[in-house]
């Protein structure tokens, strides 16, 4: 009888524990489809008013948020870098800071924001990659470097860095009014910050997204 009582209360044990383990991964499905997913976008074609109307059509869409690029050639001493800045709204932006500037003020110079990582893209003439000392001596004295940017249209300016990004870590950054109005004959907008409602809604917006040529850094798996 006790070994019948055993084998009994192993079963019990065994639903009990698959019953719970269940209700878990469900309550863990919901939480899931409650949250706003956020993800930047990004198109080698410019965005139109189209564009922008085919989005209202993704299931659970909340908000896009188009942000502007510039291509430039950016100088740093001996070091050369081909990059695309992206205009940001500074008092917003969703980034994790490593050190940045109190205060600065956006007047005709631009102010740009690496990420940490940003720096591993400069090349020198041989196409040498700066060494890692020299790359962290730039991060940590960020503030006396002296940029040189050379726009699509061959127009040179002097440049400044005004903070240092944890993440994005690849990324560089600029204020969008000042870019707008430092880079206007160049400024496009073929990208930007898009917010779906639920974790499916997401998924097969950047299915749809990606199948309709765009490069998302969503993940969701």
């Amino acid at each position: 009888m006790r070994e019948r009582n055993i084998y009994k209360n192993i079963v019990v044990c065994m639903a009990v524990g698959w019953t719970a383990f269940f209700l878990w991964g469900q309550w863990q499905s919901y939480l899931k489809e409650q949250k706003i997913y956020k993800f930047s976008i990004q198109s080698a074609l410019e965005l139109t008013q189209e564009t922008a109307e085919e989005f209202k059509k993704i299931s659970g869409i909340c908000r896009f948020a188009p942000a502007d690029t510039v291509r430039v050639t950016i100088k740093l001493g001996e070091y050369t870098m081909e990059a695309e800045m992206f205009g940001v709204e500074l008092q917003e932006f969703p980034g994790k800071w490593k050190e940045v500037t109190e205060t600065f003020a956006l007047g005709n110079t631009p102010v740009l924001f690496f990420g940490t990582d940003s720096f591993q893209r400069f090349t020198d003439r041989q196409g040498y990659p700066p060494s890692t000392g020299q790359m962290e001596r730039w991060r940590k004295d960020y503030q006396q470097l002296t940029l040189k940017l050379q726009d699509e249209t061959g127009r040179e300016k002097n440049g400044k860095v005004g903070g240092i990004l944890k993440e994005p870590s690849d990324g560089i950054f600029m204020d969008n009014v000042q870019m707008g109005e430092g880079f206007a004959e160049t400024v496009h907008t073929r990208g930007g910050q898009m917010e779906i409602y639920g974790y499916q809604n997401a998924r097969k917006a950047k299915k749809l997204l990606e199948q309709a040529g765009f490069v998302t850094d969503a993940d969701f798996d």
